[in-house]
């Protein structure tokens, strides 16, 4: 079966093992991504990249990385297609999504994620990723994780007591509103723990290559921890640049309905 996700061009063929040789060379002779999908319960996969998909995947039906049944192939549906270095970007980044769900187990290829592209190639790949785990949910693959919502964050006094208030705004309204760029660095220093994080272009933030709607979720990936606010432990920039919260307090306020 071939599906087609316009929105990024992007064209997913679903074979099975024993009908790899039936892809046309003309058409999938091409550089892209790939997933291994098992049936027998375990919940493995092998994501993998290929500058020539149909002559890799004939190769892992001939020696194959685990019992693998059907496999995921996508590729650029436009003339230039992917890059080698684009393939590896993706590769890391689709692995580390998948191996954020609860019930997978990723047997990884070569993960490179090769970062010497610019910055906004980057984000333009980073857009992709929705349509791929898209094309992954398809085939079956339950590719969904604990939700990580961000509904605003309680307010805090100096001495550190939560009270209820609701202070609205998120990443993607500071973007809309040009307090904040794509692409930006976030970085946060906590306990001795630091790390690192990029805004992507639908204000998600990406850590170890896996992007969270909330800032929080990602604040507590990055340190580590159960729970963090993440809108007082980001700075963007540098360690010394301005917080999230500092950008969210700038927002103009919310239009009350009539």
């Amino acid at each position: 079966m071939i599906a087609d996700f316009v929105e990024h061009a992007l064209r997913v063929a679903y074979v099975h093992r024993r009908d790899v040789h039936n892809l046309r060379d003309t058409d999938w002779a091409a550089p892209g991504v790939y997933v291994l999908l098992t049936d027998d319960g375990s919940g493995s996969v092998y994501v993998g990249k290929a500058v020539w998909l149909r002559a890799r995947l004939l190769q892992h039906r001939a020696k194959p990385k685990l019992p693998w049944r059907r496999a995921v192939i996508l590729k650029r549906d436009t003339s230039h297609g992917f890059n080698s270095a684009e393939i590896g970007y993706l590769e890391g980044r689709l692995s580390a999504e998948l191996e954020a769900t609860q019930d997978l187990t990723v047997i990884k290829g070569k993960a490179d994620q090769d970062l010497t592209l610019p910055p906004h190639m980057l984000l333009s790949l980073d857009a992709i990723l929705p349509s791929m785990l898209a094309a992954v949910r398809l085939a079956g693959l339950d590719v969904r994780r604990a939700s990580d919502a961000d509904d605003g964050h309680p307010a805090t006094t100096s001495t550190s007591v939560r009270t209820n208030t609701f202070i609205p705004g998120t990443v993607a309204d500071l973007l809309a509103s040009g307090l904040l760029q794509a692409g930006a660095e976030l970085h946060l220093n906590q306990g001795g723990k630091v790390g690192t994080g990029k805004v992507t272009t639908s204000g998600e933030i990406i850590v170890n290559g896996v992007a969270y709607s909330s800032p929080s979720k990602a604040s507590a990936v990055a340190l580590g921890l159960r729970a963090s606010n993440g809108w007082e432990t980001w700075h963007v920039g540098s360690l010394s640049g301005p917080k999230l919260a500092t950008l969210r307090s700038q927002l103009p306020p919310p239009v009350e309905e009539a």
